[in-house]
C-alpha cells in the first residue's frame, strides 16, 4: 500500500529489522510448506510412513551442514566485506546456501529419472571434491586477505585521526586520499582486486555456494537417502514414484538456508549494530525526506534492497578494478545518497550509527576473529585435500603401529576436517558470546558509572 505527497507517489521500505524478519519469516513459511507436502506424500499410508524418518534426517543433514566451518566463514567474510563497501545486506546467507544446494538438488533429480547416477556419483565428485576443497580455500584465503587490508585502514584511519587531531583537517583529508589511491595500485590490490570484487552484490554469493558444492559430498548423503526411499517396498512389491524423493533435497535446502540466512544476519548486526534503533518494519517518513530515490529501494525485491550506507569506507580496489560504467552508477548511488542524508535526519543518524560501529573496538576485535578463522579454515580446508590424495600422507596416518608423528600429525588435520560442523558452531557460539559479553559489560559499566555519579551529586 502507497499513498501520495506532494504529487509524488511514496512506497513504504522496509527497515533492516523488518527486511530480517521478513527473510526469517519467508524461511519459516517455506520449511513449513516443504513438511506439509512430505506429510501429504508419505503421511497417508502405513508403508510409506518409514520414508519420514528419511525425510527428518535430510532435514537434519541440512541443519548442521550450515554450521560447516566454511558456510560460517565465507558468510562472515562476505558480509563484514558488503558493509565495507556501504551496504547492509542480509541475503548473503540465503544465497550462499541456494548455490550451495542447487548441486544436491540437480543430483536428486537426476537420481528420480534414473537411479543409476547414483552408481557414478563416486567417481564424478572425486574431481568434484578436489575442485570445491582448492576454490573453497582460496575463496576463504582471499576474502580473509581482503579483510586484513580492511583492518588495517581502520587501524592507520584511527591513528592518523588521533595523531594529527590539532592539523588542519582538510590537509588530513586530502593526504588520506592521496594515500588510498596510491594503496590501491598496489601489486596485491590489482591481484586480489578483481576477486575480491566480484562479490558486490549478495546475490553473487550464489556462484561462489555452487563451487563450493562441487565437493558432492552432501549430495551423496541425500542421494543415499533417495535411492533408500526408492528402495522401500510396500507389501504388494509396489514402491513410491521416483519423483516424489524430489522432497528430500528441497527439505535439505530449506534447513540449510534457515540456518545460513541466520547466520548471516546476526554477523551483519554484530558489525554494523543496531542502526536504526528501532523493531519498526517500516522506515518513518520525515517531513524533510528527500524524493531521490535511493538505489535498492523502491518497488523492487525488498530482500535484495541493499540499504547503501554512506561514507562507510569503500575498498580501494574498486577504484582501479571498476569498470567505467559501475563507476557512473557508484556515482550516482552516493550522490542520491548523500541528497537523502542532508534532509533526512533518520537516514543520516543510521549512516553515522553504522559509520561509528565500523570503527569502533568491537568491529575491530570481530574482524580480527574473522580473519584468523578465514585464514584457519582455508588452511584446515588445504591440510585435509592434501591428506585424502596423498598416499604417503595416507600410509602414515593409517599405519598400525599410529605412524609416529606424521601419523598423529595427518590425523590431526583430517579430524578437524570432518569435525568442521563442531568448529563452524564454535565460531558462531564465539561471536554470539563476545558481542553479548560486549554490550553486557557496556550497560553495566554504564549502570555503575550513573550511580556513582549520582552518588557524588548527592554528597
Amino acid at each position: 500500500m502507497s499513498r501520495r505527497l506532494g504529487g509524488t507517489r511514496i512506497h513504504p521500505r522496509l527497515t533492516l529489522f523488518g527486511r530480517s524478519v521478513l527473510l526469517l519469516a519467508a524461511e519459516l513459511l517455506a520449511n513449513a510448506v516443504c513438511w506439509i507436502v512430505c506429510g501429504i506424500l508419505f503421511g497417508r499410508r502405513a508403508e510409506t510412513r518409514p520414508i519420514l524418518s528419511l525425510a527428518l534426517l535430510a532435514w537434519t543433514i541440512g541443519l548442521r551442514h550450515a554450521l560447516d566451518a566454511d558456510h560460517i566463514s565465507a558468510i562472515d567474510n562476505a558480509t563484514r566485506s558488503l558493509i565495507n563497501m556501504g551496504q547492509l545486506p542480509v541475503t548473503c546467507g540465503l544465497f550462499f546456501s541456494l548455490g550451495h544446494s542447487t548441486i544436491v538438488i540437480v543430483v536428486n533429480i537426476a537420481i528420480a529419472i534414473s537411479t543409476d547416477v547414483y552408481n557414478h556419483i563416486d567417481g564424478v565428485g572425486a574431481v568434484g571434491g578436489i575442485v570445491g576443497a582448492a576454490v573453497s580455500a582460496s575463496f576463504l584465503f582471499i576474502v580473509g586477505l581482503a579483510n586484513s587490508i580492511i583492518l588495517f585502514r581502520i587501524l592507520r584511519k584511527r591513528y592518523r585521526h588521533d595523531s594529527k587531531a590539532n592539523q588542519d583537517a582538510n590537509a588530513v583529508e586530502d593526504d588520506e586520499e592521496a594515500e588510498e589511491d596510491s594503496h590501491g595500485n598496489t601489486l596485491m590490490m590489482k591481484v586480489i582486486g578483481p576477486i575480491v570484487t566480484f562479490v558486490n552484490r549478495p546475490w553473487k554469493m550464489y556462484p561462489v555456494g555452487v563451487l563450493f558444492g562441487f565437493g558432492f559430498d552432501t549430495a551423496s548423503s541425500i542421494a543415499l537417502l533417495a535411492i533408500s526411499a526408492i528402495a522401500k517396498r510396500g507389501p504388494d512389491g509396489s514402491q513410491i514414484p521416483p519423483g516424489y524423493i524430489v522432497v528430500l533435497p528441497l527439505l535439505f535446502t530449506v534447513g540449510m538456508t534457515l540456518i545460513d540466512s541466520l547466520d548471516s544476519i546476526i554477523m551483519l548486526y554484530s558489525y554494523a549494530g543496531f542502526p536504526e534503533r528501532s523493531f519498526a518494519l517500516f522506515e518513518k517518513k520525515s517531513s524533510g525526506t528527500s524524493k531521490a530515490t535511493l538505489p535498492g529501494s523502491g518497488t523492487g525485491d525488498p530482500l535484495n534492497a541493499e540499504n547503501p550506507v554512506a561514507g562507510v569506507e569503500e575498498l580501494p580496489m574498486n577504484q582501479s578494478t571498476a569498470d567505467p560504467t559501475s563507476k557512473d552508477e557508484k556515482g550516482q548511488q552516493l550522490v542520491a545518497v548523500e541528497e537523502a542524508d542532508e534532509e533526512d535526519p533518520v537516514v543520516r543518524q543510521r549512516v553515522l550509527r553504522v559509520k561509528r560501529n565500523a570503527m569502533s573496538n568491537l568491529s575491530i576485535l570481530l574482524t580480527i576473529m574473522s580473519i584468523l578463522v578465514a585464514f584457519s579454515i582455508s588452511l584446515i580446508t588445504i591440510m585435509g585435500l592434501v591428506g585424502d590424495n596423498c598416499t604417503p600422507c595416507q600410509n602414515a596416518a593409517n599405519a598400525p603401529d599410529g605412524g609416529g608423528l606424521a601419523g598423529r600429525w595427518w590425523r590431526g588435520w583430517a579430524n578437524a576436517n570432518d569435525n568442521s560442523g563442531y568448529i563452524g558452531a564454535a565460531i558462531v557460539g564465539s561471536f554470539i558470546f563476545v558481542v553479548s559479553a560486549w554490550y553486557g559489560v557496556r550497560y553495566l559499566y554504564k549502570k555503575w558509572q550513573a550511580r556513582r555519579e549520582r552518588g557524588a551529586t548527592q554528597s
